[in-house]
């Protein structure tokens, strides 16, 4: 122990690893005086610390004794001597220039009447009963000025300076004030600084400071916000986490409704104030609420069943995250969806809207993943995009979404509608104009018909489709919907994801049917052969048969050019001429293994096919069932056998 001015004082080093410098902390002290000074140096060294704040195990087995209780959710404790006559003889207080840092607790010295704190020290200034501490950790090292403790902790009233910028963590735990005078000047204050305060302790309920709702006492599970409060502790609900239902004459902002949301529970909120501003972005992080009441008369919504809408009741603004509803029929009257309006409801099995409604907001039913049916207005004519301001398209996520319909009356399905649905199968309606980007991007869909009105599709809007029927001269930009990148790819360009996709085309204005496959080997290099021939008023078959050479699977190309023989006269000299000599077998084999008998006799027609080959076609064809085609092989291999025996006369 160390003495110093009619004291004893127990001290450590302080190794600091930036720092080359030894320094010292006080952690213990025998009082035997009335003015307890505080060393300021050791040895030659600056004591920097004085902390008297230990853990209880420390000091089991010596000559100590613990005073009060530990704090609560802590396990520091602050000590007594027992030798001496202990820490209530003290009754001034003084801390040297040298002290930079301080952890101790208020009712440390019971009987303490006056702190001082050395002029020189730029750390800690007294008022003679609080120590003030500058920090310099916000705004680019401005300093403010913070409240630290109350050492001086019997009295009736204490005024804190306005100058005061935060009372900090225990600040005045275990003060005995009946009354403490606030500044205007708003501090912030930790949650836990008047923890076992009698000025605490003597509230019931809602605890006020000036027009802030700091505390409750009591762990109540409804909550009456006073009239008079226009703001709430942001660290409130993290200590109340139980509050079911709440009252309040307005909305609390984000960041206090964010804390009320990580508690979990809050599952009612009532409006009491025709007059309160409703964030409703705010309201949503609540997920864990069921309903929302609005004083009737309120300036800008009102409320039905715990469901928010316009004042008019013309706009549906806010369903509720949690509530349990399994089916909602949307109120006739209403005309818009607004934008998120049952955004993440996990409750909602179907919905059913009204012919009134005509309009749907943005990310409306985003990651509804109950969501499986749902009744669309047949006057909603524009389903909007997801946008860089606002991403999420309007059935996005909606995982359990497994077919639809679309209204009647739509001409724009928006980029990302139903991205990463559930989606297996969706009727397009006969006025459908065109479909942005990704909206119709989800695995399950595979197969799809678009009616003529379609002018234009966007890119990746059919990225998973492998089977496609379309009107010739319609959906432009069909190549890039089928074939992407993924829209999350940074570097799209070199990402594309390519793949087969079967499109049947359809003729306008008769019942003809053709084929335009999109192969799945084709170079990349290549597409713009694809995307040429596709972007027509009819399909340009000269471009399109370019792609041949650029086909690397071996069957695929095969295919291709079996595909695309009935196109050309007999004897015609084209791109597949060579290629379709070299494997007239296979094409010929392929058309009838695939019953398909037009196209063989066309094939059968132009004459690439040997008199080994006709041998061999005749045991497919018959093989196969198709007499007529096996009829017209043999009278060919006759005709030929005439046309040789003559020959040799």
């Amino acid at each position: 122990m160390f003495e110093y001015k009619g004291n004893r004082f127990e001290i450590e080093e302080v190794n600091y690893w930036r720092s080359m410098n030894t320094e010292y902390k006080i952690t213990r002290i025998e009082a035997e005086t009335p003015e307890l000074w505080l060393p300021g140096s050791y040895q030659g060294k600056a004591v920097v610390t004085w902390d008297m704040e230990v853990k209880a195990d420390r000091y089991m087995g010596s000559c100590t004794t613990i005073v009060g209780n530990s704090f609560e959710g802590d396990s520091k404790i602050a000590i007594e001597s027992v030798s001496g006559n202990g820490f209530s003889i003290v009754r001034v207080l003084h801390i040297p220039k040298e002290i930079t840092t301080i952890r101790i607790r208020n009712d440390l010295f019971p009987n303490l009447e006056r702190v001082e704190v050395s002029p020189d020290n730029g750390t800690f200034s007294t008022d003679g009963r609080m120590i003030f501490a500058m920090d310099s950790k916000k705004y680019y090292g401005n300093k403010e000025k913070w409240l630290k403790y109350c050492p001086v902790c019997r009295g009736e009233e204490i005024e804190i300076p306005e100058d005061v910028e935060r009372i900090c963590e225990y600040a005045f735990a275990g003060t005995q004030y009946h009354t403490i005078i606030f500044p205007e000047t708003e501090p912030d204050i930790d949650p836990k600084a008047f923890d076992r305060s009698r000025w605490l302790t003597e509230h019931e309920g809602a605890v006020t400071i000036g027009d802030m709702l700091y505390t409750i006492t009591g762990d109540p599970q409804a909550l009456k916000i006073p009239g008079d409060v226009k703001r709430i502790h942001p660290e409130l609900f993290k200590q109340k986490n139980h509050i079911k239902q709440i009252e309040s004459t307005f909305l609390p902002n984000a960041t206090t409704l964010s804390e009320l949301n990580r508690a979990g529970c809050c599952n009612t909120f009532m409006i009491t104030s025709p007059q309160a501003n409703i964030n409703i972005r705010a309201l949503r992080k609540l997920e864990s609420l069921e309903a929302v009441s609005i004083v009737e008369g309120h300036k800008r919504y009102r409320t039905k069943d715990g469901v928010m809408f316009s004042a008019d009741g013309r706009k549906l603004v806010y369903y509720p995250s949690s509530k349990k509803d399994p089916c909602y029929a949307i109120p006739d009257g209403v005309q818009k969806i607004e934008e998120s309006a049952f955004a993440e409801q996990q409750y909602l099995r179907e919905v059913i809207m009204p012919e009134s409604v005509c309009s749907i907001g943005t990310r409306a039913f985003y990651a509804c993943q109950g969501l499986r049916k749902i009744q669309m207005s047949p006057n909603i004519r524009e389903i909007p995009d997801s946008n860089a301001y606002q991403k999420g398209g309007v059935f996005e996520n909606c995982s359990a979404l497994k077919q639809i319909e679309l209204p009647e009356n739509l001409t724009y399905l928006g980029s990302y509608a139903f991205y990463r649905s559930g989606l297996r199968s969706i009727q397009i309606n006969a006025k459908l104009e065109q479909i942005g980007e990704y909206a119709l991007m989800t695995q399950s869909l595979r197969e799809i018909s678009l009616p003529e009105s379609v002018r234009r599709v966007g890119k990746g809007s059919l990225f998973y489709a492998n089977h496609i029927c379309a009107y010739e001269g319609s959906a432009r930009g069909l190549i890039s919907a089928v074939n992407a990148a993924e829209p999350d790819l940074k570097d799209k360009s070199a990402n594309v994801c390519w793949s087969r996709c079967e499109v049947t085309v359809l003729h306008r204005g008769d019942e003809r049917r053709g084929d335009f496959l999109i192969p799945g080997s084709l170079a990349k290099s290549a597409a713009y052969h694809l995307d040429m021939a596709w972007n027509n008023d009819e399909i340009d078959y000269e471009e399109y048969d370019e792609c041949l050479s650029k086909i690397s699977n071996a069957q695929e190309k095969l295919e291709f050019a079996r595909r695309g023989v009935g196109r050309h006269a007999p004897g015609e000299e084209n791109v597949y001429t060579e290629y379709i000599r070299r494997v007239s077998y296979k094409i010929g084999a392929g058309l009838l293994e695939d019953g398909k008998e037009e196209e063989f006799l066309a094939f059968l027609k132009m004459g690439y096919l040997s008199a080994e080959s006709l041998t061999k076609l005749v045991k497919v064809s018959n093989k196969c069932g198709m007499t007529v085609c096996s009829a017209y092989i043999m009278e060919l291999q006759n005709q030929r056998e005439k046309k040789h025996a003559g020959f040799r006369l």
